[in-house]
């Protein structure tokens, strides 16, 4: 250790099998907590270092901080899953007729209400998207969105993505496969997601259209999708924050674009959990490439017939 670094042990904590020894810094203040576990199999146990000394008011003090920071916790786990559970309903029937208002199947719209029915459509969208997003983010906390791991197509998956997303004429969409299927594991919903997010954050940061493109690349063993725009960029300071929950970064040239926050959060870290990543690189004012990279896999893909 460095010197000022070095902590010392003050007392220890007996949680089951397992002894949790507070460590302090040279100011006697408790920077973090050790758990020791204890081997009973052959009767034998590992010490504690010598000069450890209980302080029950202590112990006493860190268990229940441990204690309310697991009930806090499972608080905002239940919270957050009763919360959107209770949204969805309501969202989904206003959503319901809004739509019937807008195809004419409740009347004829005039003009105003046309546009007001279309502009209340894209909020509740973004309402619903963000339920979408809570939810899946607290399935990640509980680890319970484990990735289905199935042989995927991944230039399948790109080119559906690529026709989901809604462009414009200002923008041009340049895909490049490459040559041959370009097979991954992983969940084919759940990468499409992935792809869609990505490519759809490419055009609405491009207000002033230009080329998306969209490349797939086999790099030695792994698969690698490459989603480049033209548009407003992140600079520098911002790109810490740009995966990190309601990460959204708000200037006066993205203030105007409707967004959670969540999605590259979730993007990434769906990707890391099948052993890839997203990264991104950006120059501001001209623009930013994302990369996502996955593991390849030979198993069960079907080729093209011939």
């Amino acid at each position: 250790m460095t010197q000022g670094a070095a902590r010392t042990s003050s007392a220890v904590v007996p949680v089951g099998k397992a002894q949790v020894v507070p460590l302090r810094d040279p100011r006697g203040r408790v920077g973090h907590v050790v758990q020791t576990v204890r081997d009973t199999s052959e009767g034998r146990a590992e010490d504690v270092p010598a000069g450890v000394e209980a302080d029950s008011d202590e112990v006493s003090s860190l268990r229940l901080r441990l204690d309310r920071l697991m009930a806090l916790d499972k608080l905002k786990s239940d919270f957050m899953n009763l919360t959107t559970h209770e949204l969805r309903s309501p969202l989904a029937i206003v959503y319901g007729y809004l739509s019937m208002m807008e195809s004419g199947m409740l009347g004829e719209l005039s003009e105003g209400l046309s546009e007001a029915v279309g502009s209340s459509i894209q909020s509740v969208e973004l309402m619903m998207q963000l339920v979408t997003e809570l939810v899946e983010m607290a399935r990640l906390d509980e680890t319970r969105l484990d990735p289905t791991r199935e042989p995927v197509d991944l230039a399948d998956v790109v080119t559906e993505a690529v026709v989901r997303v809604d462009g414009s004429e200002r923008h041009h969409l340049n895909l490049d496969l490459g040559s041959g299927p370009a097979p991954v594991l992983g969940d084919r919903a759940q990468l499409l997601r992935v792809i869609s997010n990505i490519v759809d954050n490419a055009v609405k940061y491009s207000p002033d259209g230009g080329e998306i493109g969209i490349r797939l690349r086999r790099v030695g063993r792994q698969v690698v999708v490459d989603i480049s725009d033209q548009g407003l960029g992140i600079a520098p300071t911002d790109m810490g924050r740009l995966f990190t929950r309601f990460g959204r970064i708000v200037t006066t040239a993205t203030e105007g674009i409707g967004g959670t926050g969540l999605g590259l959060y979730l993007c990434r870290e769906l990707v890391r959990r099948l052993g890839g990543d997203v990264t991104a690189t950006s120059v501001e004012g001209q623009g930013s490439t994302f990369t996502v990279r996955l593991p390849g896999t030979t198993r069960g893909v079907a080729r093209p017939a011939s």
